[in-house]
């Protein structure tokens, strides 16, 4: 998580709340949108299986590229949602 932070911090594209809603599009993408947020992951009390936690790790690091890349929140959840970006 430490990369994804700096990633994150040295986006042109960044703003204040990045962080947050990456984490969330991270959880969502990695439990297959049973949850929404990290916040209801964490108090539902489950853990990731090994499966879970590749594509966490695949994700991740996509997610890192994309933002070296200079890519916007809304192109980098459209590429990984396979949703048309606005």
């Amino acid at each position: 998580m430490n990369e994804l932070n700096k990633a994150i911090a040295q986006s042109s594209k960044a703003k204040p709340y990045y962080r947050k809603i990456i984490l969330d599009l991270l959880v969502q993408l990695t439990t297959n949108e049973k949850y929404r947020s990290l916040t209801s992951f964490k108090k539902s009390g489950d853990n990731l299986t090994p499966k879970q936690k590749e594509r966490l790790r695949a994700y991740t690091n996509s997610i890192i590229c994309m933002l070296q890349a200079g890519l916007a929140f809304h192109e980098i959840k459209a590429f990984l949602t396979n949703k048309k970006a606005v």
